[in-house]
């Protein structure tokens, strides 16, 4: 293994030196969110262990010239301090074949060689952000990134990385036009104290499968939430929440009333190269047990989805953040009136174009995250074909035993065998 700091490769000016955390980069954790890219070998001899890493290095040092806040140092919530110390970037070698990682049913330890040791969803004491290459001796390829949740959301972490492919594939590729530009639409305070925690922390006792859900599958749901429901073209991850949502709490071995959390993103109305965080959420409350059947659920999250769309459409710059402030009390203050054990966390990067990351060597073959002990934690993503779709599911162990034994929940999905 070796381990290179890459800095920018032209310094940032004195101007930039100083950058402010806005309000909605303030408020989320610290933790490092971690993406990576699956390749099989490369079919052109030409991109071998060595020029791989080279042209990866290359293009990451002129990457962070545009976005100079991720190669600084954060400082005590409240700003980044743009000193050009750069990137952490790490190169190994597994003695195994890829297959092994994709192969295993479920999430388990091996997923974590391909990302640095100690980063996902930790408190990293390194810096902003964290690349891995790893080569397997197979000649398959993976590319992790790891990035501190104070400066980008996942939509974020997503340009990086997608225009870290284009200058790693093509050199001369314009470079990236982006916008931190957070602290004007989102002003930061002052106080940090008063920020809501909304960090649910660890669980040992919580596990993670994902689940393919077809689209015959996901087809059949939308049709019976249509009819029953009355919402015109459900999506398939309103009709996936609603199913999961109902057979979690069936798991957990007796009705209590939840919440479920939806976080949504502001691009736009902001621009959509705007670099930090710009999401807000909204929560959907069930009760009663005929809430969570699938119609009456699928038609509540319609309605508060689109309720937060028309709140935000026409919101000028000001409006935007006084609207988001109160959705954040209202949520914090919602979320203290019922056990934490009993709130869902939903996020989606479905339709993100994750498997079409081409570094110049083709498209993965497999995008993936990892497995965070935090309970209650649904994630959507594509599937690799494009059909269907598939979910990360976090929950109590027990709980995720009768969870994917569920003969509802296996008429409709599978567990992945590739991860």
């Amino acid at each position: 293994m070796s381990k290179k700091i890459i800095k920018p490769s032209s310094p940032t000016p004195s101007s930039l030196r100083h950058h402010n955390l806005s309000f909605l980069d303030q408020i989320n954790s610290p933790l490092h969110n971690p993406l990576a890219f699956f390749y099989p070998k490369p079919k052109n001899s030409s991109y071998d262990i060595n020029h791989i890493s080279t042209l990866l290095q290359n293009s990451l040092a002129n990457l962070l010239t545009s976005y100079y806040p991720f190669a600084g140092t954060y400082n005590d919530n409240i700003f980044i301090d743009c000193n050009d110390v750069g990137a952490e970037f790490f190169d190994v070698q597994l003695d195994i074949p890829m297959s092994e990682i994709l192969d295993h049913p479920y999430y388990n330890d091996d997923i974590n060689l391909v990302y640095p040791q100690g980063c996902p969803w930790n408190i990293y004491d390194g810096t902003l952000v964290v690349a891995q290459l790893t080569h397997f001796d197979c000649g398959g390829i993976a590319v992790s990134v790891c990035i501190s949740h104070k400066v980008a959301d996942a939509y974020s972490v997503i340009k990086f990385i997608t225009d870290w492919a284009y200058l790693t594939r093509d050199s001369s590729h314009a470079k990236p036009s982006v916008l931190f530009d957070g602290t004007s639409f989102f002003p930061p305070v002052t106080d940090t104290s008063t920020l809501p925690d909304f960090d649910a922390g660890n669980d040992r006792n919580c596990v993670t499968r994902m689940f393919h859900f077809s689209s015959s599958g996901l087809d059949k749901l939308k049709t019976i939430a249509a009819a029953e429901s009355g919402v015109e073209n459900p999506s398939r991850v309103e009709v996936a929440t609603a199913l999961i949502h109902k057979h979690a709490m069936i798991a957990s071995g007796s009705f209590k009333p939840s919440l479920l959390c939806h976080i949504m993103g502001l691009r736009p109305p902001l621009p959509l190269n705007s670099i930090g965080n710009a999401c807000s959420f909204f929560l959907t409350s069930t009760q009663t047990e005929d809430e969570m059947e699938l119609s009456n659920s699928v038609a509540v999250l319609r309605k508060s989805k689109d309720q937060l769309r028309e709140k935000m459409k026409n919101a000028t710059q000001s409006d935007i953040f006084f609207k988001v402030v109160e959705i954040t009390k209202q949520g914090a203050e919602l979320v203290e009136k019922v056990n934490k054990a009993d709130v869902y966390k939903c996020s989606s990067l479905c339709n993100f174009g994750l498997y079409d990351m081409d570094f110049g060597w083709g498209k993965a073959i497999r995008v993936s995250s990892v497995s965070r002990a935090v309970k209650n934690q649904i994630f959507f993503m594509d599937s690799p074909t494009g059909n269907g779709m598939d979910v990360l599911i976090s929950l109590d162990e027990k709980e995720m035993e009768i969870f994917q034994s569920d003969k509802v929940i296996l008429e409709y999905a599978s567990p992945v065998v590739k991860m």
